[in-house]
């Protein structure tokens, strides 16, 4: 018997749940992640990038077996394909987390310390993107029981509403951060200032993939 079926039984819907939860143990790794950066501090980075690691190969078993599993059933509540695209979503924030941790790795770059506190804001939203989707896919479970509907999803629509805006609200973040080092290029070499928009673009993959999510799911539940 399978791990998946073994500890949550036939449906796949608690076995989403805890793929959510091995993704966004990833997604926490950003914060240590960051102020290892800030630190300078590149054994520790090492470190945090073995663990991201980890933690991204455990989502991928949970979500390799959810995928065998879905196969093999005839009944489901909601169609295998938006199941499936929501998991491969979910795949997406992991990957983008553990990317931001490999170009942390691949060049000893410094943030300037008039962009520390720009960044950790923005690493902040990233991170509070994720922990609202954990939330909502906590409930996935108990909404698949209730057919999703009635006040519990009507809960969980409320927080993919928050989640949209919390994407927003890192989207801006983002931009503020990249101005800020575009505004001091001339105290920067050409190579960071790359490094910076790497930076970018693999936070800004998790938050826009943690969305993503958050819209495939609004998709099973108002579609029922």
């Amino acid at each position: 018997m399978s791990l998946v079926k073994k500890i949550f039984g036939t449906s796949p819907f608690a076995a989403l749940a805890e793929h959510t939860k091995k993704v966004h143990d990833c997604v926490e790794l950003l914060r240590p992640l960051t102020e290892a950066l800030i630190e300078g501090d590149h054994v520790r980075i090492e470190q945090l990038h073995h663990k991201i690691s980890q933690k991204e190969h455990e989502a991928d078993e949970i979500k390799n077996e959810i995928r065998g599993q879905i196969s093999k059933l005839f009944m489901l509540s909601v169609g295998r394909h938006e199941v499936l695209k929501f998991l491969s979503a979910q795949d997406d924030v992991a990957d983008a987390a553990e990317d931001f941790a490999v170009v942390l790795r691949l060049r000893k770059t410094v943030l300037h310390e008039d962009l520390t506190k720009d960044f950790r804001a923005f690493v902040s939203r990233v991170i509070s993107v994720s922990e609202l989707l954990l939330g909502a896919a906590d409930d996935l479970a108990v909404l698949a029981e209730l057919s999703f509907e009635g006040e519990h999803a009507e809960r969980v629509l409320k927080t993919i509403d928050k989640i949209s805006h919390e994407e927003w609200e890192a989207d801006k973040l983002q931009r503020r951060f990249a101005l800020h080092y575009y505004g001091i290029e001339d105290q920067l070499d050409p190579t960071t200032l790359v490094f910076y928009d790497r930076y970018c673009q693999r936070l800004g993959g998790v938050a826009n993939s943690a969305e993503k999510c958050a819209k495939l799911l609004r998709t099973l539940i108002v579609g029922q």
